[in-house]
């Protein structure tokens, strides 16, 4: 693991941000959203789109209504249709929103006509710019700590990568590039989403609480067998923080900066 990144470089490609949220951390994505964009400012803007459900989609246009840039609200419909969803909830149960947000993530990186997508967790606020993509136009993968079985013999059977592997990359955010998504999903013949839903269903192991990881181990790991030559690692340094001090953190410009001295991001996860 390399202990200095790489300086920033191709700073003419475009980065879309996609947030897919819900009304539970509407109190944190502004921030999300403002502290991301401050993050990919180097790089040229490639728009903003926010994936809600439909029931939460007014109420998300508020809080951007006055917002300095355009932000697109997008109803989640739009990817993926109440009756695939249906096929999710029978084959998933109450997980199923759990892989829904997933799949919402997959569409909406194929979907993109920018250059690459930031995918971020409504929860996480990056703390400083990072190199994205470097001098080499080599892309930047952060590994974690996360290490579930699951995830790792579901896609050996999809894309054969390594069931243990030497680095896991559930960190919270990523750059993806669509047209790498896109070689993906097309090799494996799974470029449309209800293709996508029916692998997932029929496929996964369900005896386990969280049987898949279809959009950044999926993405990180097929990157990882080619890190050579189009990613580098860098690091991820995420510190997971209870929501409850979520309020004090981020109004607080001197906790963020303190705290941005020791780490890249924070997590505030409702369950932690």
């Amino acid at each position: 693991m390399p202990k200095r990144e790489k300086k920033a470089g191709n700073l003419e490609k475009s980065i879309e941000l996609v947030v897919v949220s819900t009304a539970k951390d509407f109190d944190i994505l502004p921030h999300s959203v403002k502290h991301a964009l401050k993050a990919l400012s180097k790089y040229k803007y490639g728009g903003v789109r926010i994936i809600v459900p439909k029931r939460d989609v007014m109420q998300c246009e508020k809080l951007f209504q006055n917002y300095s840039r355009q932000i697109s609200i997008v109803d989640e419909n739009t990817f993926i249709s109440k009756n695939q969803f249906e096929i999710l909830s029978n084959s998933f149960g109450d997980r199923d929103t759990w892989v829904l947000q997933q799949l919402l993530k997959v569409q909406a990186v194929i979907s993109s006509k920018a250059d690459a997508v930031l995918i971020l967790d409504s929860d996480t606020i990056l703390l400083r710019q990072r190199p994205w993509f470097d001098q080499e136009a080599k892309q930047i993968l952060l590994p974690s700590t996360e290490f579930n079985p699951a995830y790792y013999l579901f896609l050996n059977k999809m894309i054969s990568t390594q069931v243990v592997p030497d680095y896991t990359y559930v960190s919270h955010h990523m750059i993806m590039q669509p047209h790498i998504f896109q070689q993906i999903l097309q090799s494996t013949d799974l470029i449309r989403v209800e293709n996508l839903i029916n692998y997932c269903c029929i496929n996964s192991d369900k005896t386990v609480q969280s049987p898949i990881c279809i959009e950044y181990e999926l993405y990180g790991q097929f990157l990882s067998i080619k890190k050579d030559q189009i990613a580098s690692h860098g690091l991820w340094s995420n510190v997971t923080i209870p929501k409850t001090y979520s309020r004090i953190i981020l109004n607080s410009k001197v906790l963020r900066i303190l705290l941005s001295r020791l780490y890249n991001s924070i997590s505030f996860h409702s369950w932690s």
